[in-house]
This record gives structure tokens, C-alpha cells and sequence, in this order.
């Protein structure tokens, strides 16, 4: 396509920060069917080759020129932005390129075609796939450079703490050529240390660190003078600013997993309440439901991890709660307290969704498999957790402030993501943030072998099988990487290893200290590694020369995932930029994600698993059915959530006008 050609395409659909952030984007049908008819895939494509180009001619500038000419094209796409004015698509190409030489440069990385792509599909705001270990670090670093130089101030939301501060250290020889400050938000970042991060042009950060320094802004600016908001105020800094710079532009690595599968987590601002007459009741509640029983006193629904007392329950209670003083008077204060009791004894697993650390609770999140230290579940549930556990209750919380990650990033100017996981929620990614999807082809083809899963009956005969593959493969001198939903099952693995005489190395939540040195060896030959979801996303495994000699990395996956995006995660850190790899999954008839959804259906169909021709069948099925419930199932929650926050935030005026791009204190910056 010509250049005028291109100019005249890309007038064709309204840019991105022209769409209503949250409002209703089906009038807006051209830009949908110039991204769905591959137009605008072949556009980028062919401006890649050009921006390459481009770049291939400024070798002979001297560190000083560049830089210089990079301030120079900045400044003037800054105050075309500043007016309103559509960018010089040709400034930008020529601006791209620059910044393209600056990373060979300064972090000794040559863009590839398809990073560069990648990072227009950003500029663009857009869901850009890309496959796992093409270089989405380094488009995202480019992107976020030509945000930096045409003067927003964005946002690079990363998966975990530890890939923020990683990739802006990586980054920042590219990031001062360009003459752009960059920094790391972490949870140890007092208040004043903040307010200098969000005052660089570019901040990475998790999008709870973000969310969270967004709602204490909102609390902070309140008239109201509770104690609970002063001492939120105090949070902020001496100077009494506040922390943000308001919701201009959003890059967000691993879209999928922030943007749809967190997407309906809430984030709750909460005080400490004393209520010493409560935490007593927990206390009592704990042990009075061990006299209860399932299916008779109670049903639980799995799939929504909840209960439901039956009749003869209810009339229990009532019976064994009589001598109780008054908080018990109460029906449904006594169920309230009896039902929190057995959610956290029956559906909150220790090692699952929680661990004991310092004698203290730490949620972990399942998605990531990581721990979230000052994080706790709402209405009651944490202390009833903290009481089955053992451990000293805090005193329960009062909400201050709350909003889902969905409602936060929606609230954004300029919004776009990447991710090698995009398959199946393009659409929701358009209905929810207006993102169009587009596919970066891959660099490399693929030398990842995946075969099919092998299916068992049981689940102890799966990890035996499993632990067999393993210490074959490891005894070849193959680099092997073992992933779990579940800390404890890690370290039933780690154990059943010891045994057969197997070294390891574990990352989980307990050894999250650890990481980047366990990360560091998984590479070597003989090496085998147990990892939860920890390693999934944002984790590239180094191969030694012999290991990629001898096969690549070999992931052996011990249950499945409520989706298969997660499943592909884990798969992902083999075969990585055409490399070898193998990648396998265990699959039983009893694994959780069967038992969740799929229970009806499959316990009377058990005995078909007996027959070795029918289990890999039925069992795939089952597996794929699972799946498609849970995923379908957790997109009606963020639907319904999605028309809530609508309808909330058209009622409540005083919070500001979220269908504006970039509402929020401060303003767009």
C-alpha cells in the first residue's frame, strides 16, 4: 500500500482515545470491520518493514544526534496531541525508527518485524497477540517510549512486582536516550517515594499498585474529615499532593490475565474496626460447624463457592445457637456467621488459597499462584479463615473505598495490551475496553511439540505417572518443568522427587524469594523444576546449549486450568523463539476442574473411564466441557458487574464522569 494510500486507510475509522471509554461502542462499526477484515494487520505489517528501514539509515548518527532528533520529533507530535490534532503518521514511523536504533543501542536488542508490529498495534490501542517469548517486553518498551516523547504519561501494567521492576531496569538506557524518566512502583514505595515514581514520564507498575494509589487520591481529595480519611491523607506525603497523575495512557502485559481473568477482583481501601463482641461470635462459629454436616445440614455449589443451609440445617442452628447471648438472636446473623465458619473450613484450602506466614493469613492469588500481603477477604470471611487456621484475628475492616480492576482500566484515555493468550476473548476485549485484537504472526516457526494429554482414572495413578515422566526425562539430561494449580501439591511433588532420589528446585508463594535465581538454573541440563503458576506468565527460561541440543524444556502440567489461555501459559515457557520444547498435560477423572463443573455429568459416566479405548475420549470431552462452563460462567459475572458499575456510576454524579477518557483526580495530566 502507498503512503498516501495508508493515510487515506487510516482515516477510514476514528482513533482510538476518540471512543468513549466506557460507554457503548457498537456505532462505532468501522473501526470493528477494519480490524476484523485484516486491513489494518497488513497496514502495520507494511509499516514495520518501513520503520526497519528507516532505522537501517541512522547508524551513522552519533548517540547525541539521535537523542537530539528524538527530543526534536517529540516535542512536535507532543503539541499536535496537546491541540487535538491527529498525528503525522509519517513523524511517527520516522520517530518509531529512531527509537528502534536506540534499542540496538543502548539495551544491544534489534527489533524484530513482528515486535515492531506490535508496538504500532499498541500505538494504535489495540489486544495485540503475540506467541510466548517473541519479545513482548521489548514492544512494550517501544511503545511506551513514543507515549513518553509525544508527551503522555503512561502506565506499563505488568503481571507481578517482580517483571516491574525487572523490565524498567532492562529498559532504561533506551528510556534516557530518549530523554524519559522511568521508575518501578513496588509495595514497599512509601508515599513521597510515590509521588516521584508517578511524576516519571513512564511507570511500571502491577494494577493493584496503581488502583490502589488511585482510590486513596479519590479519599484523599474528600471534604470529609473522618479519622479514617486523615489518616488516609497522611498515607500520601507531607506535601499533601497527591500520589497520581491522573489516567492518561495504559500498556498492559498479559492483557488476558489483567484485564479479563482479574477483571471482576475488587480492590477495597478498608480501616480497622474494633469489634471484640464479632470476633468472639467467629470464634464460636468456628467450632460450632464442625457439628454440621454436608448434605444434610448444608449444599455447597461448587462453582460458586458457596452454601446454602437446607431446612433441617436451619432448625439446628437454631438449636445448638439458644444459649448464645444476643448477636445470635438474629437468623440470619447466626447463619451469616455459621455459613462464613464452613466456607472457611470446607472451600479455603491452606496451601491453595491461602498460607500461614509470620502467623498471619496472606491471601495467594490463584491466577498467578503469587502471595498478596495486605490484601484480605471482605465481610467477615478473612477472620473466620484466620480462626480455622489458628492464627491471631485482625480486627475486621471497614470499606472505605472499592472498585474492580475492570471498572479502573476502563476509566483509561489511551488502553491497549498484549499477550500471548488472546485466543476466544477478542470479543469481550471489544465489548468491555474497546480494544481491537490483532495477530503478530510468529518470528520463528514453532518447534514446540504438544501431544495429546494422557488421561487417567484416578488421580494418585496421574501422579504417579506424572513423577515416572519426570525422572525418565531428567535421567536423559533434560530440563524439566513440573507446574501445579496448588502450593501443597508442589510440595507433594517436591517430596515424591526426594524419594526417587530427584534434586529440585521449587518456586512457589513460600519461595517467591527465590525466583529469580530458581528461574536463573531451570535451564540446565538435569535440572527439574517445580513451579506453580508463579511460572506461567512473563517467565523466560534460559536454555543452555546442551538442553536445546537435547529437546528444549520439557513442561509436564499435573491438572488443568478453569481456561485453556492458562493452560497455553504454562506451555508457553517451551519452544520459546522457535526453540525446541515439549510440553504435556495429566488429566484425571477426579482433578478440580472436573469436579467443579462437570461433576453431574461425569460421575455418572466414571466407569467408562475403566475402558482404555473410551477414557482419552470421554475424559477430553469432559475437559473441554469444563472449560467451556467456567469461561462462560466467569463472562456473565464481568457482564453483569460491567452493566452494575454503568448504572452506579451514571447515579452517583460526585464520582465523576467515568464516560469521560481519563476520569479520575488530576485529570488525563
Amino acid at each position: 500500500m502507498s503512503p498516501s494510500g495508508q493515510q487515506r486507510a487510516l482515516r477510514w475509522y476514528p482513533p482510538r482515545e476518540e471512543v468513549p471509554v466506557t460507554g457503548e461502542r457498537w456505532s462505532d462499526w468501522r473501526r470493528w470491520l477494519w480490524f476484523r477484515s485484516g486491513l489494518a494487520a497488513a497496514r502495520i505489517r507494511a509499516e514495520a518493514r518501513d520503520v526497519l528501514a528507516r532505522a537501517a539509515l541512522l547508524g551513522s548518527l552519533s548517540d547525541q544526534e539521535l537523542s537530539a532528533q528524538l527530543a526534536q520529533s517529540g516535542a512536535t507530535l507532543s503539541r499536535a496531541r496537546r491541540r487535538g490534532a491527529p498525528a503525522d503518521r509519517k513523524l511517527l514511523l520516522f520517530t518509531l525508527a529512531h527509537v528502534c536504533e536506540g534499542a540496538l543501542r543502548r539495551v544491544r536488542m534489534k527489533p524484530y518485524p513482528v515486535q515492531v508490529q506490535a508496538a504500532l498495534g499498541l500505538l494504535e490501542g489495540c489486544a495485540v497477540q503475540m506467541n510466548a517469548g517473541e519479545g513482548k517486553t521489548l514492544s512494550v518498551a517501544l511503545a511506551a517510549s513514543m507515549h513518553g516523547l509525544s508527551g503522555r504519561h503512561c502506565h506499563v501494567v505488568t503481571a507481578n512486582d517482580y517483571l516491574a521492576g525487572r523490565d524498567v531496569e532492562l529498559m532504561r538506557p533506551l528510556f534516557e536516550l530518549c530523554n524519559l524518566s522511568a521508575a518501578a512502583v513496588s509495595p514497599e514505595s512509601d508515599p513521597d517515594e510515590r509521588i516521584g515514581c508517578y511524576g516519571s514520564d513512564l511507570v511500571y507498575a502491577t494494577g493493584k499498585e496503581l488502583l490502589a494509589d488511585f482510590l486513596r487520591d479519590r479519599l484523599g481529595g474528600a471534604s470529609s474529615g473522618t479519622g479514617a480519611l486523615r489518616t488516609l491523607r497522611a498515607m500520601r506525603s507531607e506535601h499533601g499532593s497527591v500520589v497520581m497523575r491522573g489516567l492518561d495512557a495504559a500498556i498492559v502485559d498479559e492483557a488476558d490475565s489483567v484485564l479479563i481473568d482479574e477483571a471482576t477482583t475488587p480492590l477495597i481501601i478498608s480501616s480497622g474496626e474494633g469489634n471484640e463482641m464479632l470476633m468472639e461470635a467467629v470464634r464460636v462459629a468456628r467450632d460450632l460447624c464442625d457439628d454440621l454436616v454436608e448434605g444434610r445440614h448444608y449444599k455447597i455449589d461448587q462453582r460458586f463457592r458457596d452454601l446454602d443451609f437446607t431446612d433441617e440445617g436451619r432448625a439446628f442452628i437454631e438449636e445448638i445457637t439458644q444459649h448464645l447471648p444476643g448477636l445470635w438472636r438474629s437468623e440470619a446473623r447466626r447463619e451469616d456467621l455459621l455459613g462464613q465458619a464452613v466456607v472457611a473450613r470446607d472451600l479455603f484450602e491452606r496451601d491453595r488459597h491461602y498460607i500461614v506466614q509470620d502467623d498471619e493469613v496472606v491471601i495467594v492469588d490463584e491466577n498467578t499462584g503469587r502471595t498478596m500481603p495486605g490484601r484480605s477477604w471482605s465481610y467477615g470471611l478473612h477472620q473466620a479463615v484466620e480462626a480455622r487456621a489458628g492464627v491471631e484475628m485482625t480486627e475486621p475492616a471497614r470499606t472505605i473505598a472499592r472498585m474492580s480492576f475492570q471498572d479502573f482500566y476502563a476509566r483509561y484515555r489511551h488502553l491497549s495490551g498484549a499477550s500471548g493468550t488472546l485466543q476466544g476473548v477478542g470479543f469481550e476485549l471489544w465489548r468491555t475496553y474497546g480494544l481491537s485484537s490483532i495477530v503478530v504472526p510468529p518470528r520463528l516457526p514453532s518447534r514446540l511439540q504438544v501431544p495429546r494429554p494422557r488421561h487417567f482414572a484416578t488421580w494418585d495413578r496421574k501422579f504417579e505417572a506424572l513423577i515416572d515422566t519426570a525422572v525418565g526425562l531428567q535421567a536423559e539430561g533434560k530440563a524439566v518443568l513440573v507446574g501445579t494449580r496448588r502450593i501443597s501439591d508442589s510440595e507433594r511433588v517436591t517430596v515424591a522427587f526426594s524419594v526417587r532420589g530427584v534434586e529440585c528446585a521449587v518456586l512457589n508463594a513460600k519461595q517467591h524469594d527465590q525466583e529469580a535465581m530458581v528461574i536463573a538454573a531451570a535451564g540446565e541440563p538435569r535440572r527439574v523444576t517445580v513451579a506453580t503458576n508463579m511460572a506461567g506468565r512473563g517467565t523466560d527460561i534460559l536454555l543452555s546449549a546442551e538442553v536445546m541440543a537435547n529437546g528444549g524444556l520439557h513442561v509436564l502440567m499435573l491438572e488443568p486450568h478453569e481456561s485453556s489461555r492458562v493452560d497455553w501459559q504454562l506451555f508457553g515457557r517451551a519452544g520459546r523463539q522457535g526453540a525446541p520444547g515439549f510440553a504435556r498435560a495429566f488429566v484425571s477423572l477426579e482433578d478440580d476442574l472436573l469436579e467443579r463443573h462437570v461433576a453431574w455429568f461425569a460421575k455418572p459416566l466414571a466407569w467408562l473411564a475403566t475402558l482404555a479405548l473410551l477414557r482419552p475420549l470421554l475424559i477430553s470431552c469432559l475437559v473441554w466441557l469444563a472449560q467451556a462452563r467456567a469461561q462462560a460462567l466467569a463472562w456473565s459475572s464481568r457482564r453483569m458487574l460491567r452493566s452494575f458499575e454503568k448504572r452506579l456510576n451514571r447515579q452517583l454524579s460526585f464520582v465523576g464522569d467515568p464516560g469521560k477518557p481519563g476520569a479520575g483526580p488530576g485529570g488525563p495530566g
